[in-house]
């Protein structure tokens, strides 16, 4: 299958093909020169090897072999060849996705500038590589080691992380073994491997399998690869996990080392190469293990200025150099050039330790080896700055390790600069933050350019570390600077090629030649996005004719100007950033909401669309969107007694914005959630009353319109207006004095905030009270506002186009023609106008002046744009097209003539044709009609629905022509095989067969079948003109014959389908696709209308007051007044509207301002309070699913100590799939883990450590959620001692005393036995999570601390056994059915209340001495439920009967510890809840609920009621998750939501 991606591949393989093979070489040993070690030919013993380490039949090319030749030399035995290995690895033991690039290449290529040149452009041009930012050499042990299982995940992990954040190559020996392998793993194991550029330098002949790497097929360039040990062999494997190799040949084999020089010249030309003004590209050297060798490769490196990392605790020469670097001591020296350097000195004590380490690491090196390590130790340290040992014990991750490493040794002299560089290149602002800026005093230059580079790169972090650290803005964005950046945008972005388009170089070899932009092209590129919205200087003719003196000219808003660039970029966060320093905020955020869904709209329309980038951009226009919305609230919110503020907050007029308010911004950028927004809605409220009092109906209001002059003043109430704006100069002294107080007063802040160093609190936007007075309105001015009124406009203009319309439909049906000539009776002749079709004309022709002004204010500059946004509405069309059909209609009649006709026609005379065209105006001018109803809030949303459907309508129809088409051009062929036999007239004939085509298909559509005018059609079409008179041709005939019986069943067939597909499958969609419709806008119905509604305000705000066709005059009078203006030069005035309205941005700005930080603010607050309250939700929530995971066990393997009650089966928690699972048991953890992600755990000491204490004034001691537990540590813990007085007074046996002595018989953990008065009583004191904690004698609470020690108004120390019953029934509607949400019946159960804690609860109580559970449920639901007590004996037995025969069978949902509100530290409730179910609803609807007339019983219970399960409950103690756990057995409805399985997944696994 052809793909432009395969074709592509196969041309750069082509291309590459040829320049590999001229331009790298490798090396070949053509003479055969014997190895001294071998002795004579005939010792078969050992192999008989040539001195370039191959054996005789491991030569590639024939070779001579001279015995008088007795020392083999490189320069004479060697040749090249051209390149013929090379291509892509396939591993064959990997998956074979990943096949890394490869080539053999000759050793002394770094040797010589041209070899050295082609090594870079194979990298670059070749092999595509992206440039790097640091190179990581990687040395060490090249076998196999034991490192740390930490260490070695601590290691992988940060390299990767590293080298991927700093878009690093990796340096490495390439084969798979020791450290290369590790590095291998490293790059391999993370999600982002493949891209890491990790490239392996090895020696060409230690490598197994090489022969597998020679090209043997020129066209297949992909060599599979063995990495297993066929047979034993010297050398080592590629590892699979690099991503290019380099195979360094220099025509030898076996022999190791071989590729250290390139690869050391290579990284050192790769460092110049990527020179960055005075700065080389970074460099370090890691040393993992390794031998002696490791040691002087580090030392090289460290020698060249580069630092040098050394893993501590990997093996052998990393340990010996790390306990170098401990035993020795730091010490000042000076260097060559006599600066101050700091070296390392090892005293004669530390050189014996030092000795004992390298001969327990070397144990077999010589003396002589051994002093030669030390002297390169020794100097090692000479190099602190460039050395740094990384630990496992060290708190850094290691990639942090690495780069401040880096930072540390950086080569580039001791300038802070380089580092910054490094670290915003990196995109590491915790080094910046923790290693450079602490100990850099930097230059406002150097300031300006590290906020540059962070710019152009994106680092919106650093940015901000910029700004903070006092780069001023209005400095730094001059125009230039401004030009510099967009000159440095990503081709990824949106905006790219449309700007490469606009550039100069656009047309001359657009590959080659770098763009170049000025502010010219960015300014037009701005317009055409915001359509004219912003007026851009950059475009004005001022900009244009003195561009270069304009570069060094700063922005009066340099922060707004970053925002658009910043979007324009699609870094959401730079743009986030500098709009929260914006000077107007509110627009700045409409315009770049505009800006990205411009971006996303024009990602979208691309072929190759990326629908990744689409969605971030739509996501983050409604970000920017939602913070416009958020200030202009705050704002609202802030200043809502200060009407005048915020609305001139939303009306003031930005110059460059085109003159346009944020309402008119708003609806420009299509920012419908800001115009449906409070304050801008009682804004347009605002505008549509005018000065018209609110409390005003519209029906009063009307009928004031009705009364002229009489009405606005005798009916109407008006509001006061400002008494602060005098026409005079007077007035405009006052302004500018206003302007000069606010100037000043902000100075005075300024300077008092600079030098107190704290924040002061401003009054922005004060206005003085002189300018807020306010008063009523005269009699002149009441008439004058009440008709300026957009309401009383729209009133006239709706009564005026029904008249319109009244007219028109008389006219069309009621009127009669002229009738001058008796004779004939012809219209035109001595032709006349009625009045009513000079009014009409007088309307529409007052309409065009409207339609003309709509064009010309809108808000894009060009006339095209202005026309495309004109057209947009769908009721502009209407009206255009209204104009033309009548104005076209009227001039037939009056330039008509009555002997002219249509020519295409013949006989349609112009009577008719000017009857259509009047017929079609008035149908477009009734459509338009629809228009009126936006206002309405019902009527408006379904206006859009049927906007929107008629779109859904045009696409269907497309699909529809295709079935319809279909069927009806195949039914036509089989029906009339014979068509053109029949009419000798072949222009109608085909007119008619058209015609035929597609009206069947379509009356189809709607059950117009007509299976009669079918078979008549069939048997017409089948019979030639001769047998058309012969009566033998009829239907039967054609049916019994072969030819027509075929078509006759074809036909039928079709139909059957067509209507299959097109009245089932087509129409059902159909309906499909306007429910969806219907929906969404439905969802958004208020938005909607609110948007509709502002057009409409802004619409008649700008109209006329006088009604059409009574608005001609006004456009009358505006045209004269225009004409005369222009001649006289009479616009004295716009010199003072600019003055004022600067004055007003002014304070505005500072309105905008403080709202801004004050939404942050809030925003903010927000954020923390929810952290911290999900953070505290979780916590408990952990803490409860850990107690009950550690106490499973203890539950299931000791026994209750109360039994269940009889009859009663105890269902365990069942995992969600437990019908499902015979075979396989689950773990205990993972049974857990089912149940709970089930079941929501119920919450620890919630209600138990609330306060005050029950019927008490008792405050606990206040516990934080994590000081709960015992097991913490919790020294300032004083609890209240408090048991209730009137528990401690009772003297019954059965009652603990209220001190526990020594005397005192009770044993914890254990059922007691106590004889009372001659009887035998059984208290149960063990508990149901098994043994608790007893301190001193007392029993300890096993959930935790209370806050409160004693007993309280319990009645026993430990637990105090409780049994609860919940009986349930599905819960019905009147009609007797199940009450069923989403899908899952409602269950309803047995709910009393507590008024002494004001809570429904589940009946239950206490369990009595030698009382069983069973009898323990069947009292307390008598007496709390049925108030058994207070009816008589009789009655009393019988409810008991009754109840023991309901109770048979129940369930026992929980048995355990209760989070009651009256716990203690020493004394808490257990209880057991069993849950009896009335599935039919018949059973316990014989129960006969009643409360005890306000009395409570011993458990303090009042009510008792069925409530339905359909809604979060909040019940008494933990009854709420009872009630849970009864849905979850019963398979109802649960409207308490569960938690997370992924949640408890990772808590238990931490």
């Amino acid at each position: 299958m052809f793909t432009w991606s395969s074709y592509e591949v196969r041309q750069t393989k082509r291309t590459d093909q040829p320049w590999i093979q001229r331009n790298i070489p490798y090396k070949v040993c053509h003479t055969f020169v014997l190895d001294p070690k071998n002795k004579t030919d005939e010792q078969a013993y050992l192999p008989i090897r040539c001195s370039c380490g191959a054996e005789a039949e491991e030569h590639e090319i024939e070779f001579t072999r001279d015995p008088a030749i007795m020392e083999w030399n490189p320069s004479l035995h060697v040749r090249k060849h051209k390149g013929s290995c090379f291509g892509k690895i396939k591993f064959v033991e990997e998956d074979g996705t990943h096949q890394p690039d490869y080539v053999r290449i000759s050793d002394d290529m770094m040797s010589k500038k041209s070899g050295c040149m082609r090594v870079m452009e194979l990298l670059e041009t070749r092999w595509r590589l992206p440039r790097p930012n640091l190179i990581i050499s990687v040395t060490g042990g090249a076998q196999d080691f034991q490192c740390p299982p930490e260490l070695e995940k601590r290691f992988k992990r940060g390299l990767a992380k590293a080298a991927k954040s700093t878009d690093a190559w990796i340096f490495t020996g390439g084969t798979n073994t020791g450290v290369m392998k590790l590095v291998g793993e490293a790059v391999r194991g993370t999600s982002f491997g493949s891209q890491i550029v990790t490239i392996g330098v090895t020696t060409w002949g230690i490598i197994k399998n090489r022969e597998q790497l020679s090209i043997t097929n020129e066209r297949k360039l992909v060599r599979d690869y063995e990495t297993k040990e066929s047979k034993k062999g010297r050398g080592a494997f590629l590892d699979p996990n690099h991503t290019h190799f380099l195979l360094v040949d220099d025509g030898t084999q076996y022999k190791y080392g071989k590729e250290i020089k390139f690869r050391a010249l290579l990284e050192q030309k790769l460092s110049e190469r990527y020179r960055e003004g005075n700065f080389t590209l970074p460099q370090i050297c890691i040393l993992v293990e390794g031998g002696p060798n490791s040691i002087k490769t580090l030392l090289e490196t460290v020698k060249l200025g580069n630092p040098g990392l050394v893993i501590a605790g990997s093996g052998r020469s990393a340990d010996v150099l790390a306990e170098a670097y401990k035993l020795s001591t730091p010490e000042e020296a000076f260097n060559n050039d006599g600066e101050k350097i700091t070296i390392r000195v090892l005293s004669e004590k530390s050189i014996d330790q030092l000795n004992v380490v390298v001969s327990k690491k070397f144990p077999n090196m010589k003396p002589e080896d051994k002093d030669k390590l030390h002297r390169e130790i020794i100097e090692l340290l000479n190099y602190d700055k460039l050395l740094t040992i990384y630990e496992l014990n060290d708190s850094k991750e290691f990639d942090l390790a690495l780069l401040a490493a880096l930072i540390r040794g950086n080569k580039d002299g001791t300038s802070s600069l380089a580092s910054m560089k490094l670290a915003i290149t990196w995109d590491r602002p915790n080094l910046a933050d923790s290693l450079i800026l602490p100990n850099s005093k930097f230059s406002e230059k150097e300031k300006s350019d590290l906020l540059r580079i962070a710019i152009i790169e994106d680092k919106p972090i650093f940015i901000k570390m910029m700004l903070d650290q006092g780069v001023d803005m209005k400095h730094f964005l001059t125009h230039g600077m401004l030009a510099e950046l967009y000159n440095e945008i990503d081709k990824s972005v949106v905006c790219y090629k449309k700007l490469r388009k606009m550039s100069e170089g656009a047309s001359t070899s657009p590959q080659k030649k770098k763009m170049k932009l000025s502010l010219i092209h960015i300014g037009t590129l701005m317009e055409e996005i915001l359509e004219g919205t912003y007026q851009s200087h950059f475009c004005s003719n001022e900009f244009k004719d003195h561009e270069e003196d304009m570069l060094c000219r700063p922005f009066e808003n340099p922060y707004d100007v970053m925002v658009f660039y910043a979007v324009l970029v699609e870094s959401r966060d730079m743009a986030k950033l500098f709009w929260e320093r914006s000077r107007t905020p509110i627009a700045t955020g409409l315009i770049a909401c505009k800006i990205l869904r411009y971006l996303a709209q024009t990602q979208k329309n691309r072929l190759k669309r990326d629908d990744e980038n689409e969605k971030k951009l739509k996501l983050c226009a409604d970000e920017f969107e939602s913070l416009s919305v958020g200030v202009m609230n705050q704002t609202f919110k802030d200043r809502n007694h200060q009407k005048e503020l915020w609305m001139e907050v939303l009306l003031i007029k930005h110059r460059s914005l085109g003159n346009l308010d944020l309402v008119q911004l708003a609806c420009t950028t299509d920012a419908i959630n800001f115009i449906a927004q409070g304050a801008v809605q009682t804004l347009l409220t605002d505008i549509w009353l005018g000065q018209i009092h609110a409390a005003q109906h519209w029906i009063k209001i009307f009928i004031a319109a009705c009364i002229p002059f009489i009405g606005p003043l005798a009916m109407m109430r008006f509001t006061k207006i400002n008494d602060g704006s005098d026409p005079d100069a007077g007035g405009q002294n006052k302004t500018k004095e206003v302007k000069v107080q606010l100037e000043e007063r902000d100075t005075e802040l300024e300077l008092a905030t600079l030098e107190n160093g704290q924040e002061v609190e401003t009054d922005a936007g004060q206005i003085p009270e002189e300018m807020t007075r306010k008063r009523k309105l005269t009699a002149w001015e009441k008439v004058w506002y009440f008709y300026s009124a957009p309401m009383v406009k729209f009133q006239y203009y709706v009564v005026s186009y029904l008249v319109f319309l009244a007219i028109f439909i008389y006219t069309l049906i009621f009127a009669r023609p002229n009738s001058n000539n008796p004779k004939t009776g012809d219209w035109m002749s001595g032709s006349r106008y009625s009045g009513f079709e000079i009014y009409l004309l007088l309307y529409v022709l007052s309409t065009i002046p409207i339609e003309i002004i709509q064009i010309v204010e809108e808000v894009p500059k060009t006339l095209r744009m202005k026309l495309w946004r004109y057209m947009q509405d769908f009721f502009n069309i209407m009206d255009v097209l209204g104009i033309i059909c009548f104005l076209a209609g009227f001039i037939v009649k009056a330039f008509g003539d009555s002997s002219f006709q249509i020519p295409v026609q013949g006989n349609l005379q112009l009577r008719n044709a000017h009857h259509i065209l009047m017929i079609v105006s008035f149908l477009t001018y009734s459509i338009r009609l629809i228009q009126m109803f936006r206002m309405n809030s019902n009527m408006g949303p379904k206006i859009i629905m049927i906007q929107r459907m008629i779109v859904d309508l045009f696409f269907f129809i497309f699909l529809m022509i295709v079935f319809l088409i279909g069927y009806g051009v195949c039914a036509q062929a089989l029906m009339n095989p014979n068509q053109g036999m029949h009419n000798s007239d072949s222009l109608k004939s085909n007119g008619s067969i058209v015609w035929e085509i597609i009206k069947r298909p379509y009356l189809h559509v709607f059950g117009e079948l007509d299976l009669d005018g079918m078979h008549d059609e069939l048997q017409r079409g089948h019979c030639t003109s001769a047998s058309l008179a012969d009566e033998s041709c009829s239907l039967d005939t054609i049916q019994h014959d072969p030819i027509g019986q075929v078509h006759y069943y074809l036909v039928m067939g079709l139909l059957f389908v067509y209507l299959m597909f097109v009245n089932i499958l087509l129409i059902n969609l159909l309906i499909a696709i306007f429910s969806k419709s219907y929906e969404d806008i439905q969802a958004d119905s208020d938005i909607f209308w609110k948007v509709q509604r502002s057009q409409m305000i802004q619409e008649y705000k700008e109209i006329p007051i006088c009604p059409q066709p009574f608005s001609l005059l006004y456009h009358l009078f505006t045209f004269i007044r225009f004409i005369f203006r222009s001649c006289m030069g009479s616009f004295s005035d716009k010199a003072e509207e600019e003055e004022v309205d600067e004055t007003a941005i002014y304070r505005v700005s500072m309105i905008e301002a403080e709202s801004r930080e004050e939404y942050q603010s809030k925003i903010e607050e927000d954020e923390e309070i929810s952290t911290s309250t999900a953070y505290r939700d979780l916590k408990s929530e952990l803490e409860a699913i850990k107690t009950m995971v550690r106490q499973a066990p203890a539950a299931s393997s000791s026994g209750g100590p109360s039994p269940a009650p009889p009859n009663s089966v105890e269902v365990p928690l069942r995992p969600p799939s437990a019908s499902k699972q015979t075979s396989k048991e689950l773990k205990p953890s993972e049974a857990i883990l089912s149940r709970l992600t089930r079941i929501k755990p119920m919450r620890v000491h919630m209600d138990s450590r609330k306060s005050p204490y029950p019927n008490s004034d008792i405050e606990r001691f206040e516990i934080p959620d994590n000081k709960v537990s015992w097991l913490v540590r919790y020294p300032e813990y004083a609890p209240v001692n408090y048991t209730a007085p009137e528990i401690a007074d009772m003297t019954s046996d059965l009652v603990d005393p209220g001190e526990i002595t020594l005397k005192t018989n009770i044993q914890f953990n254990k059922v007691n036995f106590s004889t009372v008065n001659n009887k035998g009583w059984t208290i149960d004191r063990t508990s149901h999570h098994g043994v608790y904690n007893v301190v001193d004698g007392i029993p300890q609470n096993p959930k935790g601390r209370t806050g409160i020690i004693g007993r309280g108004c319990l009645k026993r120390w430990g637990p105090n056994h409780a049994a609860d019953t919940v009986v349930t029934r599905w819960h019905r509607n009147k009609h007797g059915e199940i009450v069923k949400i989403d899908g899952l019946p409602v269950l309803e159960f047995v709910a009393i209340f507590r008024p002494s804690f004001n809570e429904w609860a589940i009946p239950g109580g206490r369990v009595k001495p030698n009382e069983r559970i069973f009898e323990t449920i069947k009292r307390e639901f008598s007496e709390e439920a049925l108030a058994n007590l207070s009816r008589p004996a009789t009655e009393q037995a019988s409810i008991l009967e009754m109840l023991s025969e309901h109770f048979k069978l129940g369930i026992t949902v929980y048995k355990g510890y209760v989070d009651d509100p009256r716990n203690t530290d020493n004394a808490w409730m257990e209880t057991i809840a069993v849950n009896y179910h009335d599935s039919t609803g018949k059973s316990f609807s014989k129960f006969p609920l009643q409360s005890r007339s306000g009395q409570e019983t011993e458990s303090g219970s009042v009510g008792v009621q069925w409530i339905p399960i359909d809604h979060n409950l909040d019940l008494f103690a933990n009854h709420e998750w009872i009630i849970e756990k009864v849905c979850y057995h019963r398979d109802a409805y649960n409207p308490i939501k569960e938690p997370k399985r992924k949640e408890i997944e990772l808590w238990m696994t931490g």
